[in-house]
């Protein structure tokens, strides 16, 4: 049954049973029991005058529920008592555990005198707000997934190319102080890009001091010393592939491919992608526009990752426009595989 009131409500009764029936955290708040006292039997059980919505064991008793997605009606009454004899008669036939039935209507809203109407034929009729448990169901669900928790950030590095100088001068055994002196930088621009570089699995840091990781090693091994502001084509192959195959690994590397997504989706409406859907799409995709509330905030977080998108060669751009190429469909093509499979996992 989908019921749609004048509310504009759209919800199905099969909706609400798939999360009560594999969640029985939120039933159990809705029942005000004890989660680990309940156990479910059975799910849409076949008996002769219909079709039960949930059976579960809650300590020594059998608690049959039946459930809407509006308010009580008179017939329910009629509908349980007869499931609840069904039951009976399957315990008397011993293919049902014999333990004392209860029986419960869950319905969306009661006045007192359906209560004592349910109550003088031994039902329990309990309401719930359908909207509570969608929402307990998503938090929930949110709770388990990683990277639905993943909160993006910039740090002002306008270009990833700019760590590397930065990385090499602490490769050479350099203090914060000393690289702030050598490439003429205020200490929070040079400790700025040692935090993107964190995120990129190139710099570790213990107490306030920041060290190279093996990764790293191998990174800058691949550099060109003649560009101190660009990486090379192996560095950005090496650094790509990092990004590609660790999406969850930090906000950065989660926000880099958020920008390609944007682009991947937007490609649908229109191809070359302009710059302005991509910022408005991407600033919401990331679940950060109440942080960059500002024109200017939502506009500069777009040219970074764009920025970084592109020098990872996930992207092109061409003046005011942004175009997929091969890595970048590569890239997309695992990250939504990686999704799939995380929220697979996620499945309480």
């Amino acid at each position: 049954m989908v019921i749609q009131d004048a509310m504009n409500i759209s919800l199905s009764e099969r909706t609400i049973e798939d999360i009560l029936a594999s969640d029985k955290a939120i039933l159990a708040e809705v029942l005000s029991v004890e989660p680990g006292d309940l156990s479910l039997l059975a799910r849409q059980k076949v008996l002769e005058t219909g079709k039960l919505d949930l059976l579960y064991v809650h300590r020594d008793e059998l608690l049959l529920i039946e459930l809407k997605v509006v308010p009580f009606y008179h017939e329910l009454i009629h509908q349980i008592d007869g499931y609840c004899e069904c039951l009976r008669e399957l315990q008397r036939q011993h293919r049902l555990v014999d333990l004392q039935i209860a029986k419960i209507a869950l319905v969306t809203g009661a006045d007192p005198k359906d209560i004592q109407q349910c109550e003088h034929s031994g039902i329990r009729l309990v309401t719930y707000e359908p909207e509570f448990v969608l929402s307990e169901f998503y938090e929930r669900f949110r709770s388990l997934s990683h990277f639905l928790e993943i909160r993006s950030g910039d740090y002002g590095v306008v270009r990833l190319g700019l760590l590397k100088s930065t990385l090499q001068l602490l490769a050479d055994g350099n203090s914060i102080s000393q690289i702030c002196s050598t490439e003429n930088r205020a200490e929070k621009t040079i400790r700025n890009r040692l935090s993107v570089a964190a995120h990129l699995g190139l710099v570790s840091r213990l107490r306030h001091e920041y060290y190279l990781t093996d990764f790293a090693d191998e990174f800058l091994q691949q550099g060109n010393a003649a560009i101190d502001d660009e990486f090379s084509s192996e560095q950005i192959e090496i650094l790509s592939d990092f990004v590609r195959n660790n999406p969850y690994f930090s906000p950065i590397t989660y926000t880099i491919l958020s920008m390609l997504e944007t682009v991947f989706v937007l490609a649908k409406n229109e191809y070359p992608v302009p710059h302005d859907p991509v910022r408005d799409y991407f600033v919401k995709s990331v679940g950060k526009e109440q942080t960059w509330s500002t024109a200017r905030a939502r506009q500069t977080a777009t040219y970074i990752f764009s920025n970084y998108a592109c020098e990872l060669e996930y992207l092109a751009r061409a003046g005011n426009y942004y175009y997929l190429t091969p890595k970048g469909i590569q890239a997309i093509l695992l990250l939504q595989l990686n999704r799939s499979i995380k929220l697979i996992e996620a499945r309480p």
